[in-house]
Parts: structure tokens; sequence; C-alpha cells
């Protein structure tokens, strides 16, 4: 087994937080684990992803995990995508905007390899995963490749 393949299976058994924080895949449980993730995060994740200030540009999050930064930018009327090297991320993520009629288009894929154009993104927003990627740098390279010009 390679180490991708240990990584995408120690992730695909629970995304970050799911056995501490979330309680049901129902909207409340998704809401619920939100206020746990920032309460403890909070104020080091808002003032670094400016939410806000992604209306109307196209934005990528690299490892969406349960999904709640992800919810932030679809509230703030982001074009979105996000992958997650893992098939439950991506079910739990799409579940969560489901459940609150939001929209991304979200798909498995690996960060050291995104399957996207050159400079297609104008925002690429990645929390506590890029570390966890068997080459860092390689995910660090793609990030940059599909990352706007000034972006």
């Amino acid at each position: 087994m390679s180490l991708k393949d240990s990584v995408r299976d120690y992730w695909d058994k629970a995304s970050c937080g799911e056995d501490l924080y979330l309680s049901s895949t129902s909207r409340e449980g998704y809401r619920e684990q939100a206020k746990a993730r920032y309460r403890l995060e909070g104020e080091m994740i808002f003032p670094f992803a400016h939410f806000q200030e992604s209306r109307g540009l196209e934005v990528l999050e690299v490892g969406v995990g349960l999904g709640a930064d992800h919810q932030q930018f679809a509230l703030a009327g982001a074009r979105l995508t996000g992958i997650d090297i893992t098939p439950r991320a991506v079910a739990h993520t799409q579940q969560r905007l489901k459940s609150l009629g939001l929209n991304s288009s979200l798909k498995e894929a690996d960060a050291e390899n995104l399957p996207f154009a050159a400079e297609c993104f104008d925002l690429v927003y990645s929390w506590g995963v890029l570390h966890h990627s068997p080459d860092t740098q390689s995910a660090v390279n793609e990030v940059f490749r599909v990352l706007k010009w000034g972006g």
C-alpha cells in the first residue's frame, strides 16, 4: 500500500472532527459541528479565509472535510469547487450543502494532481490539509498552477 493510499484510508474512516463534533448528518448535526469548529479555530479561520470577500469569485477548496468552510464560501456567493481525496468527505459536503440549498462542484481528487486547467481559480483555499499530502511540495505547486495570476 502506498503512503497516499494510507492517507486516503485514514481520512476516509472519519473526516477531521467527525468523531468528536458531528452528532448526525442532519442539517442540525452539521450546524452543531460548525459551531464546535469555529469555537476552536474560528478566530484564526475567519481572518484568513475572508469568506465574505469571495462573492462572485471562482473558488477552489482543497480538502473539504465535513464542509463547514465550504458552506461559508457558498453562503458568501462564491462560484465554488471543492475536492477531497476521500469519497467520505465529498459525500458529507454534498449532503451538508444540499440540506441548505447550496451548490458546489464537488469531486474526489488528489491535491498533488489537481484535475483543473492552469490559472482557472481566483482563490484557492485549504485549511489543515496540504501538509498531510505525502508530497506536500507537489500539492503546493498544484495550488499555484491552478491559481490565476494575482489570485
